[in-house]
């Protein structure tokens, strides 16, 4: 069943497949680009059911964009916590990026660490600085030309 929210208004929580890496699929995710502010309670259902309707059962990789985040863009422990469970139980996904990496990402991660030793804790990568430096490093892990600019362009 597709996100309601999505197909009332496409890119509501900005969860949009943008290339691949050999055989593995990649999926963008912008907190900044997000409309949801889970107000209702549901954003984790919801990014629950992007994760098992847009990956359709094949490997892939979550990036998230961390550009141009404000505080009302971060999230609380409680679903954090939850966000970490569902990344945890999906053996399909085998890896996650984080483009432009903030100091509250960061400790989110870093908290996180030191109560859980969720595998998928250990598949994170960190890509910043300048936008050739967060190229460069793309295309040094394998992702291909195009994808590696569409990213970096979309720091908005």
């Amino acid at each position: 069943m597709p996100c309601e929210k999505c197909i009332d208004k496409p890119g509501y929580h900005s969860f949009v497949q943008f290339g691949n890496l050999k055989e593995v699929n990649l999926f963008y995710t912008s907190p900044a680009k997000t409309e949801d502010f889970n107000e209702d309670g549901t954003k984790l259902d919801n990014i629950k059911i992007h994760i098992v309707e847009d990956t359709k059962g094949k490997p892939w990789i979550w990036v998230l964009d961390c550009a141009q985040m404000q505080f009302h863009h971060y999230t609380d422990i409680q679903f954090n916590t939850g966000l970490l469970q569902v990344l945890a139980a999906d053996t399909r996904l085998l890896a996650v990026w984080i483009v432009r990496p903030n100091f509250w990402i960061k400790s989110t991660v870093g908290i996180l660490k030191t109560f859980s030793s969720a595998a998928v804790l250990n598949k994170i990568t960190y890509f910043e600085g300048s936008k050739t430096g967060i190229f460069l490093a793309l295309e040094y892990v394998g992702l291909e030309s195009a994808a590696a600019r569409w990213l970096v362009r979309q720091d908005l």
